[in-house]
């Protein structure tokens, strides 16, 4: 994995890559010791991070990932109306609360909506449905935002806030 000796893998882990151009990934990471109950919900001082990075082979040192995460590849879903993505890229989110008004902080940098993760998504049934150990998030879902240059490549991507 292209973020191995990243300094921020000595307070983060590893979670997931979505790859998202031809020349470039978004690997998000969660704080060590994480928990649904912490203070660190809510855009700018989220406990979860984005790193944008060059395509990689995947690293080999599983100590940095999430204790209790296996290893899995992201695979597009049918286009399904009971079917809930893990990672949904989209125009805007889909609010489990339904209250815009989480996003206000991070919107107010400037930032749009890239992605969410959304932990209804991890595989419950089949050969993957060991694919995590324990919800990371209460049940909820992770969005991330960003703000493109002028040559509309985003190569900063924050964590906006969590809902559940």
């Amino acid at each position: 994995m292209a973020i191995e000796a990243h300094p921020l893998l000595e307070t983060h882990r590893y979670l997931l890559t979505i790859p998202t151009a031809p020349d470039s990934e978004i690997s998000v990471l969660l704080r060590n010791g994480f928990g649904i109950g912490d203070s660190d919900l809510e855009y700018p001082d989220m406990a979860m991070r984005a790193l944008v990075h060059a395509p990689a082979p995947r690293g080999k040192r599983t100590n940095l990932g999430w204790p209790g995460l296996r290893s899995a590849a992201l695979v597009e879903m049918p286009d399904e109306e009971d079917s809930i993505a893990l990672v949904r890229i989209a125009d805007e989110p889909v609010l489990i609360q339904n209250e815009p008004s989480y996003a206000d902080a991070v919107r107010a940098d400037g930032h749009q909506f890239l992605f969410q993760v959304n932990e209804e998504g991890w595989p419950v049934d089949g050969e993957l449905e060991d694919v995590i150990d324990e919800y990371l998030w209460g049940y909820g879902s992770v969005y991330f935002y960003g703000t493109p240059g002028s040559d509309g490549i985003v190569r900063e991507v924050v964590a906006g806030f969590i809902d559940f």
